[in-house]
C-alpha cells in the first residue's frame, strides 16, 4: 500500500462489483455477510455477535 495505490488479492472486476460502500459512509453490518460472500470468504461474527470489519 502507497498513499496512491493499494494492491489486493482479487481482480480489479470483482473489486468493481462488489456491493457499493459509500466513500464517507459506514457498512452497515446487516450487510457485511453479503460482502464476505462476494469474495468468497466464511462469515461468522465474533463470539459475542460483534462485527467482523474494522471501524473508523
Amino acid at each position: 500500500m502507497t498513499p496512491k495505490h493499494l494492491v489486493v488479492t482479487f481482480d480489479k472486476k470483482a473489486v468493481k462489483d462488489a456491493p457499493s460502500i459509500a466513500t464517507d459512509g459506514e457498512l452497515d453490518a446487516a450487510l457485511e455477510p453479503e460482502l464476505f460472500a462476494h469474495y468468497g470468504l466464511p462469515y461468522q461474527p465474533g463470539a459475542g455477535g460483534e462485527r467482523r470489519l474494522g471501524r473508523r
